[in-house]
């Protein structure tokens, strides 16, 4: 309502007062101050401002200015709510399946490292080589002791043979030897007997008796050669397997210099991309010093902590579609591993799931999956881009009436998931409100508007 008051009667008790003012000062001038009269403009001044206050209380919150003011056209949507399957939407990161960080297990000065972040690198290419000649001169050395036992294994082994040799000559020997005895022994048996019968000289027995004992002589002669060889055999043997336990012993050092002299070559395990460089050429490595971090970004996985309470709606070989806003990219690809531990901080499982990189996709990304709970319920959704950001407040522009003007009026609402660039809205709207769909960034709250159907 607007209040209007006429000058008149604003004005008359005004000059009522300055009437009656003005005659006192004319009767009874002689006895006013100049005290009084500083007094009495200030009632002046303090009554016409408590008049000009009251004028501008009592005006219509819809001055004239506004309701002059042309409407504005715009388009308006009425919202119904409607039925729609409850989901449950879980986020995760871009994790690589082969990663690592290549470190080295020997000390050294680094003299290969060329790589820098993001160069790609192929599997068995030299990443980075450290100095090892100390290691190299342990490797000769073991190289060197390997063929001096050899060596030693060879000499016993010529040894054997030799001793063998003997050995199969004495026993040869032993047979004529033996049979040479045999012989002798008859002989001096004969002899003796017919000795014995006067048959035969003295000297005759005698000769047979010496030539008996210088067969059981040579008999034993080959027996002693005999067992000297075989003494020699077994010597040999003995060293033999000992000098060649050395040669393994030798060649197990030889072995073990390799291995670490390779500990000096950084090969690379697996196609893949420098993530980040952590030593330069020309520093002293250290065992288990870190060099390289880097991964393969062919192949990667969406990691997914879903809570105990959520792992029901999750199966491994459920068929999803995978949202990655940052490249504005969906892939459908399925639950490859739930990880059958939960983090005892979160409460939470690890789920795996398998991407088919396109080249878009980088280790780190956001992307959400969207898994149906079968539910359904009434929802309101509105177009995203009628929304009003704020600060960190959402609103929109609802049609409202001013009397019989309407009017936009912004209206704060809390909102919920995005799906196809539809909104839901959890608060702030009821089915049957009329929102403006246009122009919105042209409007202020309480601007008289012309909506359109």
């Amino acid at each position: 309502m607007t209040h209007t008051t006429s000058d008149e009667s604003l004005n008359e008790p005004i000059d009522t007062t300055i009437d009656g003012l003005t005659e006192q000062k004319q009767s009874s001038s002689p006895r006013l101050s100049r005290q009084g009269w500083g007094l009495w403009l200030l009632g002046a001044l303090l009554l016409a401002g408590g008049t000009w206050g009251i004028l501008q209380l009592t005006r219509s919150a819809h001055s004239p200015e506004t309701a002059l003011a042309p409407a504005f056209a715009v388009e308006t949507l009425t919202i119904r709510s409607q039925p729609i399957v409850n989901t449950l939407e879980l986020s995760g990161s871009i994790r690589p399946i082969d990663q690592a960080t290549l470190s080295t297990r020997v000390m050294g000065r680094i003299t290969k490292l060329s790589l820098e972040s993001g160069d790609r690198f192929r599997k068995g290419e030299v990443l980075a080589q450290i100095d090892v000649t100390d290691m190299t001169a342990q490797t000769n050395q073991a190289k060197s002791g390997v063929v001096q036992a050899q060596s030693v294994v060879m000499q016993h082994q010529a040894e054997l043979s030799r001793s063998q040799a003997m050995l199969n000559q004495f026993q040869a020997q032993k047979i004529e030897t033996q049979a040479a005895l045999q012989l002798a022994a008859i002989d001096q048996r004969r002899m003796a007997t017919l000795r014995a019968d006067g048959a035969v000289s003295q000297e005759q027995l005698d000769r047979a008796n010496t030539v008996l004992t210088q067969a059981k002589s040579k008999v034993a002669q080959i027996n002693a050669g005999i067992g000297q060889a075989q003494a020699a055999i077994s010597q040999s043997n003995a060293a033999i397997a000992q000098f060649r336990s050395a040669v393994k012993q030798a060649e197990s050092g030889v072995t073990s210099a390799d291995i670490n002299e390779s500990y000096g070559t950084i090969i690379a395990p697996f196609n893949g991309v420098v993530i980040q460089k952590l030593a330069y050429e020309g520093e002293m490595a250290t065992p288990g010093m870190a060099l390289l971090k880097v991964e393969n970004p062919d192949k990667l996985q969406l990691e997914i902590a879903v809570p105990e309470e959520k792992l029901r709606f999750v199966r491994v070989g459920q068929s999803v579609k995978v949202r990655f806003d940052a490249v504005n990219q969906t892939l459908n690809t399925t639950i490859q591993q739930i990880v059958p531990a939960a983090d005892p901080k979160s409460r939470s499982f690890l789920v795996k799931i398998p991407l088919n990189n396109s080249g878009r996709l980088i280790s780190g990304m956001f992307g959400r999956i969207t898994l149906p709970l079968g539910e359904k319920q009434q929802t309101i959704l509105i177009p995203a881009d009628v929304l009003m950001q704020r600060g960190q407040l959402q609103g929109v522009y609802v049609v409202e009436k001013s009397g019989s003007q309407p009017i936009a009026v912004l209206r704060w609402v809390k909102v919920g998931k995005v799906q196809n660039r539809q909104v839901e809205i959890v608060a702030g709207l009821m089915s049957g409100d009329r929102i403006i769909t246009n122009k919105i960034n042209q409007l202020s709250d309480g601007q008289a508007i012309n909506p359109q159907p």
